[in-house]
């Protein structure tokens, strides 16, 4: 699995991508051209060679921790059969997906996400859950992150119809809406939270803040990490760029 760029320096207004020397002997077009204007830039303007070698220095830093931090976590999030999926097991191409039951942008990213799936089925779908704007309805003893996942870990033939009802659920979830979901799938058994769901959840929490993720939803796809709702012909521009799909 590739590593992810995660962040992008900016300084002074200039976005730039930091290459590493075995990408700096492959550079594009582009991108050489780009690096020349800096160049030009920068010898034209010596006051901001200072603030630019200070912010790449701590780019940089920052860069490889949070490589490090993917490395630690690499198979937490792409290895690991307690996360509940959409497509084939076995696609070439995995998307891992932050998402909250709870949130309004995560349900409208839901059918573009399975739009994507149909024109691709290389592409899986890995949701990691967790539960940003609500830990636990009143008078509930789980929430929509932990039914989901014991309805997962319990009963994968089970899970599809509650993960739909879940995502079409509007507003928050209630201890209400709980139970009518459970009641549906024929698991009321579930409406008390594993631990071992409780245990994945407070993973996926620390995972997400450590990536330094704010809100859902947020997507790992390629070499991209995209916070916020993506509309589909812009997920699938990115899908297809990232994994060569055409």
């Amino acid at each position: 699995m590739k590593n992810f760029l995660l962040t992008l320096c900016t300084i002074g207004g200039l976005q730039l991508s930091i290459a590493s020397p075995l990408q700096a002997q492959s550079l594009t077009e582009q991108q050489q051209r780009e690096l020349s204007e800096i160049n030009t830039m920068l010898s034209a303007n010596p006051m901001l060679i200072n603030s630019m070698h200070q912010g790449l220095n701590n780019y940089l830093v920052q860069k490889t921790k949070k490589d490090a931090f993917l490395a630690e976590n690499q198979d937490w999030l792409f290895n690991n059969s307690v996360h509940p999926v959409m497509g084939n097991a076995n696609a070439a191409h995995q998307i891992i997906v932050f998402t909250d039951y709870d949130c309004p942008f995560c349900k409208r990213l839901e059918p573009e996400l399975e739009k994507l799936i149909e024109k691709y089925p290389t592409i899986q779908v890995i949701n990691i859950l967790v539960p940003l704007r609500q830990q636990q309805p009143a008078g509930a003893k789980t929430s929509s992150a932990l039914l989901a996942l014991d309805l997962w870990l319990s009963d994968k033939t089970q899970f599809g119809q509650a993960h739909q009802l879940l995502m079409k659920k509007s507003g928050l979830h209630t201890s209400e809406s709980l139970r009518h979901i459970s009641t549906s799938t024929g698991n009321d058994a579930l409406l008390t939270a594993s631990a071992e769901s409780q245990q994945i959840v407070e993973r996926n929490m620390a995972v997400f803040t450590g990536f330094g993720l704010r809100g859902t939803p947020a997507i790992m796809i390629g070499e991209q990490v995209i916070p916020g709702f993506v509309p589909y012909p812009k997920l699938l521009e990115i899908a297809e760029h990232e994994f060569s799909l055409r």
